[in-house]
């Protein structure tokens, strides 16, 4: 008997009907999002995404704001800190400008023009240094001296530096105005003080402010006008946007200190370019900011790298923000707006350091991503099943007050309403199954106030009663029927097998695997018929190696070792090819899942693919996720949903990156919208106290 916990395939599968799931979620893409921009790289009028962050990554638009992988090209920079994209030249093709400098500790930086063939690839790079300053920061293009021609600003360690335009994309060299505290500082652009001429706001690290440079309209700039802005400090982002309809730009600024509210703050402009006090708002600082009308009401609003969105108020103060989860591991970069769809709704792009978040706006300023429900201590696990008997999956829930049954609604919209509280502490991760061979769904799960594993067996009714507890240490749990007597035993992750005795009690542990090390400890176990002699078996990780236990028969297990070259975390069992036998993933901590083949006698074979999904990853399950009868990977990390599509011969296609929240756990599939079986949704419990729930729109 294969166990209830695996994914068996079955064998009406539909070979060539493969395609891509869709979820009312946000889409993310692997690669660094230090920098980017919108523009329609390879003329056919779709928005496509540009990144750097040394050279010049592309992601071609769909038009349906998503996107696919497109070409990169090299600028010469080591690190790049700011980019424009514009055609320079005339002859209809985006180019690209980069600032950003050679390495840390070689030729000084500058900036680089990088022309466009228009397929989505760059030339080769023409540099222009910014004098002795090695780090070239922020980048604004603008027609500085009325000729027509596009001019760039840029920052170093040794103030503003402007480049005039010949023509063609050709620039003069560099001419510095000097001004202290601006490395790698933030630049904006506008005609401030209503002259006809643009102006430049560049802000001042270390120096609690920022600096006004009035343009002459003839490529240069009268003496800087310094604000002062208490707390706000170094590092300070700008946004540029006439917040209270007056015609006027204001700013407003965002600064990376550590202030729990109250961190950006907007300067409304008098017309003239004097800016009135600061008007905080609470959003948190620390990350990239844009100005833009997001709810359709002609009031630009406010949004971070973060994903917090607060909507302008029309006088320069904004709402409080409403939180949009995005991916994000080692820190927020950027975020711009666009307009991805061409439908008229500003949509976000958020910029982080492993991955870029697109959030598609749905109108009236709400974005498309996924429901997080709130549960007070959650864990990173949960077990699905109908518990109390009305068609539609239930979850089960370890959380700070013990765990909590969550019932389904069969609504999209509000997929659960909370039910009962077992109440326990330190509740580990349940498993749902049929214990007592009644048909209605128990639960299995250990719990330190238990002193054990504990049986609850279900009412139908969406309560349990707890039949008894085995002395198992508990860990990882794996069930199935090991003794062949119909009747659902246990495994565990401190090397012990329980056999149940049908009624929810169960027997003394006993030894699983013989000759482990004194702790005797197993990091994970999967349990499955690897030899297809009708007998459950099990995989376990133990130390640096993959554990395959076929079961003997005779209430014991021949053990072999797989040496891995990799420190494998976590395994799962499932039929990849389609072959009737059941195959393995093993996945590490890092992110990388290694792929294994069956042979129906228990032997696994190291196939040569792996599969990345990125760091800081969480166990991965299996599932067909969109139908085509494949076994898929469901690939967790970084906030991030990774979904590697099963060719069905034991290979994979590259992820496709959907949003969570952070730190994601296990991932489920449940049908929970009175949706057609094939188009299961994702819910995934999660270290952050609570569940996301990504409904699949799949037509």
């Amino acid at each position: 008997m294969r166990s209830i916990i695996l994914f068996l395939l079955a064998s009406t599968a539909m070979a060539g009907a493969s395609k891509p799931a869709r979820f009312f979620a946000r889409r993310d893409y692997p690669g660094n999002g230090y920098t980017i921009r919108m523009a329609d790289i390879n003329g056919d009028k779709i928005p496509d995404l540009i990144k750097s962050s040394g050279g010049v990554a592309t992601l071609l638009g769909n038009g349906d704001g998503t996107f696919r992988a497109g070409p990169s090209s090299s600028t010469g920079f080591a690190f790049t800190y700011g980019l424009a994209a514009l055609d320079l030249n005339g002859d209809g093709i985006i180019d690209v400008v980069v600032s950003g400098t050679i390495n840390r500790t070689g030729p000084p930086g500058g900036i680089a023009v990088c022309f466009g063939n228009g397929d989505g690839t760059f030339q080769s790079a023409t540099y222009y240094q910014t004098g002795s300053d090695y780090y070239s920061g922020d980048l604004m293009i603008a027609d500085f001296n009325h000729d027509g021609i596009p001019d760039v600003v840029t920052t170093g360690e040794s103030g503003v530096w402007l480049f005039i335009g010949k023509g063609g994309g050709v620039f003069n060299p560099g001419v510095l105005i000097p001004i202290a505290n601006t490395a790698l500082a933030h630049l904006a652009v506008a005609d401030f003080n209503g002259d006809g001429a643009p102006d430049v706001i560049v802000t001042l690290n270390n120096a609690k402010g920022f600096s006004v440079l009035f343009g002459n309209g003839n490529g240069t700039f009268q003496a800087p006008v310094t604000y002062s802005i208490p707390p706000i400090a170094e590092q300070t982002f700008i946004a540029v946007a006439d917040l209270n309809r007056d015609g006027h730009p204001d700013i407003v600024l965002s600064t990376r200190g550590n202030y729990a509210t109250a961190n950006v703050a907007a300067m409304l402009n008098n017309g003239k370019g004097q800016f009135g006090p600061p008007i905080f708002a609470q959003m948190y600082g620390g990350a990239s900011i844009a100005l833009g009308d997001l709810n359709g009401d002609g009031i630009p609003d406010l949004v971070n790298a973060e994903g917090q969105v607060s909507f302008g108020q029309g006088d320069g103060t904004f709402t409080l923000p409403v939180s949009y989860a995005v991916e994000y591991d080692q820190g927020a970069e950027e975020v711009i707006l666009a307009d991805l769809r061409r439908n008229g709704l500003v949509d976000i792009v958020a910029g982080q350091y492993e991955a870029v978040s697109v959030l598609l706006n749905e109108g009236k300023g709400a974005f498309e991503d996924g429901e997080w429900i709130s549960v007070a201590g959650a864990g990173s696990c949960a077990a699905g099943a109908d518990f109390n008997g009305d068609g539609k999956p239930d979850l089960a829930v370890p959380a700070g007050p013990g765990v909590v049954i969550l019932l389904g609604t069969g609504l999209a919209s509000q997929p659960y309403n909370t039910g009962t509280t077992l109440s326990v502490s330190g509740p580990g991760c349940p498993i749902a199954a049929d214990l007592n061979g009644d048909g209605i769904p128990d639960l299995l799960f250990s719990a330190s106030s238990l002193g054990g594993v504990g049986a609850y067996l279900g009412k139908g009714d969406g309560t349990f009663n707890l039949a008894g507890v085995s002395a198992s240490a508990g860990g990882v749990l794996a069930i199935g029927d090991f003794n062949h007597d119909g009747k659902l035993d246990f495994v565990d992750s401190y090397n012990q097998l329980v056999l149940g005795n049908g009624d929810g009690t169960f027997q003394p542990p006993a030894v699983l695997a013989t000759g482990l090390s004194p702790s005797g400890g197993l990091s994970w176990i999967a349990t499955g018929d690897l030899n297809n002699d009708g007998w459950t078996d099990a995989a376990a990780i133990y130390g640096g190696s993959i554990m395959i236990l076929l079961n003997n028969q005779h209430g014991g297990f021949t053990q072999t070792l797989l040496t891995a070259s990799y420190l494998p975390s976590w395994i799962v069992l499932a039929d990849f090819n389609r072959d009737g036998n059941l195959d393995a993933a093993a996945s590490t901590d890092l992110g990388t899942t290694y792929i294994y083949l069956g042979n129906g006698t228990g032997a696994l074979t190291q196939q040569p693919q792996t599969v990345p999904y990125g760091f800081f990853a969480a166990q991965p399950s299996v599932g067909d996720i969109n139908g085509d009868g494949i076994v898929d990977l469901l690939l967790p990390a970084n906030g991030t949903l990774g979904v590697a599509y099963g060719r069905g011969d034991g290979t994979f296609m590259p992820t496709v990156d959907w949003g969570l929240n952070n730190q994601p756990g296990q991932i489920l599939l449940q049908n929970l919208h009175q949706q057609p079986l094939t188009h299961p949704d994702v819910v995934s419990p999660d270290a952050g106290g609570g569940v996301t729930v990504l409904i699949n729109t799949t037509k």
